[in-house]
């Protein structure tokens, strides 16, 4: 099930060319990062949006960081079935 969220959150990221995420706080716990599964660029105005579908083995995210704000989104969720 997908979950729309927008919500803040933090990061701990290494940057290099762009930003790569490594975890990142969800509802109090850390999530750890085991892979970027796809990355990509939106342009809002000025603003250069890195989104990044990751997953931690079990649960797929949506991160996005905004370059000009510095701010990191948890944008969406997609809850892994259980198995």
């Amino acid at each position: 099930m997908l979950l729309n969220l927008h919500e803040r959150v933090r990061v701990g990221a290494v940057f290099e060319s762009s930003p790569k995420p490594v975890w990142f706080s969800f509802h109090g716990e850390k999530v750890v990062v085991k892979e970027i599964c796809y990355r990509w660029k939106e342009r809002e105005g000025a603003d250069i949006i890195h989104k990044y579908t990751v997953t931690d083995g079990f649960n797929v995210f949506e991160l996005s960081f905004s370059a000009m704000d510095a701010c990191w989104y948890l944008e969406a969720m997609d809850e892994g079935d259980g198995k």
